[in-house]
């Protein structure tokens, strides 16, 4: 019995030395302990409320643009604006407290997207293979005037909450600027969680190319 034991070892030590000698375990290995690209998210922050006349935010809220923030293996929801640019601003108050730089003008921060915010079931972050896949999924579940959110899709006007405010029909698309890190629009989702967006200019900021 013992020489069959022995000899069952000695046959589980040559494999061992064979699948080292030619990469077997080293490749299994080095996949393993390679790192999981992460894709870029926001999280709804402030909800629609008769102060803001029912507009809401999104924003980074601790995102990293740069080198995305969620792991793309998790699944969570595609932020989708339908009719980007196309509904005129209501006023809505610029929350300093989520504004990611002490500037004088927040709104270059809070940008507002003309359009209205929704949400997708969730989706894994690999599956996000480019824009398009994105934009395609909000196009399939909102309709073609629906596109995938960008980090800069809100649009601000330089001192826009100062009187008078530039809102409604005193808001000008054609002198609008695209900001970043926070965006508001009006909301027809419930979800609080973090939700995927696409960063342009930053191929280490998304799950896809």
């Amino acid at each position: 019995m013992k020489g069959i034991q022995l000899a069952l070892l000695v046959l589980l030590f040559a494999g061992l030395v064979h699948a080292v000698a030619y990469g077997g375990i080293s490749n299994v290995d080095q996949y393993s302990l390679k790192p999981i690209k992460k894709g870029l998210t926001y999280q709804a922050t402030v909800w629609p409320s008769v102060e803001n006349n029912w507009a809401g935010r999104f924003s980074c809220n601790n995102c990293n643009p740069f080198e995305g923030d969620q792991f793309c293996n998790r699944t969570l929801p595609i932020v989708c604006i339908t009719s980007h640019k196309k509904l005129q601003r209501p006023y809505h108050a610029i929350a300093v407290e989520y504004t990611p730089f002490a500037v004088t003008d927040g709104g270059y921060y809070d940008g507002w997207t003309g359009g209205i915010i929704q949400v997708t079931v969730p989706v894994r972050g690999y599956d996000i293979s480019s824009y398009k896949v994105g934009d395609d999924l909000c196009k399939g579940y909102f309709g073609i005037n629906s596109k995938f959110a960008k980090f800069n899709d809100g649009f601000y006007e330089p001192y826009m909450n100062q009187r008078p405010v530039t809102a409604w029909n005193t808001w000008d698309w054609s002198k609008a600027k695209a900001g970043g890190w926070n965006f508001w629009g009006y909301f027809n989702h419930h979800y609080r969680g973090r939700a995927w967006v696409w960063i342009d200019g930053q191929p280490n900021g998304n799950c896809g190319n």
